[in-house]
């Protein structure tokens, strides 16, 4: 992280539904600094947090800008106060992406196959139970 963003107070911007891209290049263009991670998905890439850019901006600065952005909805609040990502926060985010913006996020641990059947038998004896007319509370 540069030690200029310490500078900038972290806010978070929900935007259009796939819409996190146009809003990020348009925020951007205003001279906004911005955070849209990304994680691989089956069919390419897409965002960390789906409908949400983090957006940096000096203390005080004014938002108005931001808040009508294309692709932006609104900026989300806390009761009366606009929402903050901590600097930890976008410290830790930033600290697992690479170049390209992708997050790198902790595989799945390896599952052991006699756990793995005696899940799916679970599941299957608790389907046989609601069929039967029980009430099943997994």
């Amino acid at each position: 992280m540069d030690h200029v963003d310490r500078d900038l107070c972290w806010l978070l911007l929900y935007t259009k539904a796939r819409a996190e891209s146009w809003a990020d290049v348009n925020l951007r263009k205003q001279g906004f600094s911005t955070l849209v991670p990304r994680v691989r998905q089956r069919d390419g890439f897409g965002p960390l947090f789906p409908r949400y850019v983090f957006v940096g901006a000096p203390p005080g600065a004014d938002l108005r800008p931001a808040r009508s952005t294309r692709g932006v909805l609104y900026v989300v609040h806390c009761g009366e106060k606009q929402a903050r990502g901590p600097h930890d926060v976008i410290d830790a985010i930033r600290a697992r992406m690479d170049a390209q913006g992708v997050v790198q996020l902790e595989g799945r641990p390896e599952l052991d196959p006699l756990f793995v059947r005696r899940e799916r038998e679970r599941v299957r004896a608790l389907v046989k139970l609601a069929q039967a007319g029980f009430r099943v509370v997994a």
